[in-house]
């Protein structure tokens, strides 16, 4: 059978353009490559199934809240974001819930620090790893940093029998320490924390004076009342 030549250059062209088509058409507009787990995700699964060891105690073992907060954490020095976070602060863990996976307490040797969001604010919490010189091991709140910085380690202990004589109760503690240059040491009254800030004693003196009158109660069992007085205190060594 004889094939017109019209029809011809139709079956060349068609040919020719299956042949080429891939080269010339490029990817659809609406194209996503499929999703790899990236290196190093699977560090935030590197931990152990969390139990509740606590059910008969009356309160929790947790910071700030029983609930799970929104936060960050950063693990080998990469950041993870928007992660569900609990922090026991009776064994010292971080705990993190996904919905694929259990509930796990975090590799803690792996976490450098993480961050708890409640309401509007954000707490920065670091972990000071058992070879590192320090006089606390493990998280611990940074308050303030400046010059100077404010830190506070969080703890909950149990109180046998606290409750009607029957029951066992989470009662929270707080320990404070004030660090200028490399010196860090722990602070437990009032009196204590004017003698590390004695170069500026006069000063210090008057601030606290003038911010009374105006409602100011600087306390050590309110470690947010400290900050005031350690930001203006850095002001003045820095002039």
């Amino acid at each position: 059978m004889l094939i017109r030549p019209v029809y011809k250059l139709k079956l060349l062209f068609f040919l020719f353009f299956i042949a080429f088509y891939p080269a010339f058409a490029g990817p659809c507009p609406d194209f996503r490559p499929p999703q790899e787990k990236r290196p190093g995700d699977q560090d935030l699964f590197n931990g152990r199934i969390w139990h509740n060891q606590y059910p008969k105690v009356f309160g929790d073992q947790f910071f700030l809240t029983n609930t799970f907060l929104k936060g960050s954490v950063t693990l080998n020095g990469r950041k993870y974001d928007g992660l569900d976070l609990l922090y026991d602060i009776a064994n010292d863990e971080l705990i993190m819930k996904s919905e694929s996976y259990p509930v796990i307490i975090m590799n803690k040797e792996m976490v450098d620090s993480f961050t708890l969001r409640n309401g509007n604010r954000i707490y920065k919490i670091i972990n000071e790893r058992i070879d590192t010189n320090v006089i606390h091991r493990g998280y611990i709140n940074v308050l303030y940093q400046g010059p100077s910085a404010f830190y506070v380690k969080y703890t909950k202990r149990i109180q046998p029998l606290a409750v009607d004589g029957r029951f066992d109760l989470f009662y929270q503690e707080a320990r404070m320490y004030l660090k200028q240059d490399t010196n860090m040491v722990r602070v437990e009254t009032k009196k204590e924390l004017f003698k590390l800030l004695k170069d500026k004693k006069k000063e210090i003196k008057e601030f606290v004076r003038i911010r009374n009158i105006n409602g100011y109660r600087l306390s050590l069992k309110d470690p947010d009342s400290v900050i005031p007085l350690l930001n203006y205190y850095d002001s003045l060594k820095t002039k």
